[in-house]
């Protein structure tokens, strides 16, 4: 978990979020924060969508990502799988699914 401070190339290049001005940003802020490279940082993402493609419908389905960014950039930003998702994103949702019947 402490890849993004022990483990990556600085080269000026712009490889993992650690290279991006607001994760500097974020340790400058919060200097206790950053000194420490054991923190966890988190990205989340979601997009809403109507499932039934109809527009008036109260119902709707919020899909939820979290990263971990404290990952090195090949396991942070994969998507395992030899294409894209598309109709069979439930095949990304299996191992969810088993946490949760696990939980």
């Amino acid at each position: 978990m402490t890849w993004h401070s022990n483990g990556r190339i600085c080269d000026g290049l712009l490889r993992h979020p650690a290279d991006s001005p607001q994760w500097k940003k974020t340790d400058c802020l919060y200097p206790e924060f950053g000194s420490d490279p054991r923190n966890l940082r988190l990205g989340l993402a979601t997009d809403g969508m109507n499932p039934y493609g109809n527009l008036s419908s109260k119902y709707s389905s919020w899909p939820i990502l979290l990263v971990i960014f404290n990952l090195p950039y090949w396991l942070c930003m994969k998507i395992s799988g030899p294409r894209q998702p598309g109709n069979d994103i439930d095949v990304y949702l299996s191992p969810l699914i088993e946490d949760l019947r696990l939980l």
